[in-house]
């Protein structure tokens, strides 16, 4: 929800009627308590479904019903599912891509049925949003949507909510008060993964990593904020990852799965982790170069994005649990470049990831649609 919210309350303030058709899960009440209208569909987060089918038709039917001016899609399934559902005349699509499988690693067969897909849905799609420049630029190479119906988000697709933009002396007693509740003392080094838990995140390659740098440095602990979703195939549980982890980093992890405020648990961490095999943008990332915390990730398109390598952080090559354990341990054992490139991650931030650059490019955009006039009705 953090990428709609920020965008519908901006729209709503400038007059217009925001509404919202979903899949079930837990954002639908925070939706609604915002006071959006939210219509309920069948929609599943996996392509390959016959619900979707039934999703299409509902969905056509209440664009046709409420009579839109325009839909903005989001996810892979949702992207496709609203592009067929909303073609025809009078009607703006947008999709924002928040990752594609032009990512190096993927498979090639995956690869080309994206590409096919964005190139057939593409044509009739008169807005891209994606949320790094390698996509934006596969998009116009691969894809072939025209140039000027792609944009690059600065920030992936919400930016850093203020509550990371804090001054030192305010995230400073916000580390202190998060690690009392912890139960972590201060001079513990904290490692900290925050997001889903799903296997294509690395978890597999995070738990190996970490067994080595228990091992190593028995003063370390690895903080975990997030977990599955529902229905995600292959992902991690706690029981699952501390079984793999095994002794002694069973004991040096703390597990606190999905929360609504994660801006404190960022700033207990001294370090964050992102082992993705694929990442459209390391929000959580961004995150904690908000609050001073220098990054140790994958070579993926979205960590690329937010980390300068030897300055802000470390890229380390995907699925690589020996390299992503040597980053790890570079930075805790020494405290003052972790400190030095936290800084310089916290500078960057500031100039560069905020959510108003995002909302600002997000209403750039759809001004641009408005006033070019008629929608795109087919595919060329």
């Amino acid at each position: 929800m953090r990428f709609v919210v920020p965008l519908a309350r901006a729209l709503a303030e400038a007059g217009d009627e925001v509404e919202f058709a979903t899949g079930p899960g837990s954002g639908v009440e925070a939706l609604e308590a915002e006071g959006f209208p939210v219509h309920r569909l069948p929609i599943s987060r996996s392509i390959y479904t016959w619900r979707n089918l039934h999703a299409l038709g509902a969905l056509r039917s209440l664009i046709r019903a409420r009579r839109f001016d325009l839909v903005h899609a989001h996810t892979p399934a949702a992207a496709i599912v609203t592009r067929l559902a909303a073609r025809g005349p009078g009607v703006n699509v947008v999709y924002t891509m928040h990752g594609s499988f032009w990512e190096a690693g993927v498979p090639g067969w995956q690869r080309a049925v994206f590409t096919r897909t964005e190139r057939w849905l593409g044509g009739w799609t008169d807005l891209i949003f994606t949320v790094n420049p390698e996509d934006a630029a596969d998009c116009v190479a691969k894809a072939r949507v025209p140039a000027e119906r792609v944009r690059a988000l600065p920030a992936g697709g919400a930016g850093v909510a203020p509550e990371f933009l804090l001054d030192e002396r305010s995230a400073a007693v916000l580390r202190q008060r998060a690690r009392e509740r912890l139960g972590l003392t201060l001079g513990a080094p904290v490692i900290g993964y925050f997001g889903r838990t799903a296997a294509a995140k690395g978890m597999g390659t995070l738990v190996r990593a970490f067994a080595r740098v228990a091992a190593e440095e028995e003063r370390a602990r690895l903080l975990v904020v997030g977990g599955a979703l529902e229905g995600e195939r292959g992902a991690y549980s706690r029981e699952r990852f501390l079984r793999e982890l095994g002794s002694p980093g069973r004991e040096a992890v703390v597990w606190r799965g999905f929360q609504d405020r994660v801006a404190p648990l960022v700033a207990a961490t001294d370090i964050v982790v992102l082992p993705s095999w694929r990442e459209g943008f390391g929000m959580s990332l961004a995150e904690a170069a908000a609050l001073g915390r220098p990054a140790v990730a994958t070579q993926t398109r979205g960590a690329r994005s937010v980390v300068e390598p030897g300055v802000t952080g470390i890229l380390v090559p995907v699925n690589d649990a020996e390299a992503l354990a040597d980053a790890l341990l570079r930075l805790v054992r020494s405290p003052e470049l972790a400190e030095r490139m936290g800084a310089a991650a916290r500078r960057r931030a500031r100039e560069r990831f905020t959510r108003a650059a995002v909302l600002s490019a997000y209403l750039q955009g759809y001004r641009a649609l408005r006033s070019a006039g008629s929608p795109s009705a087919a595919p060329p």
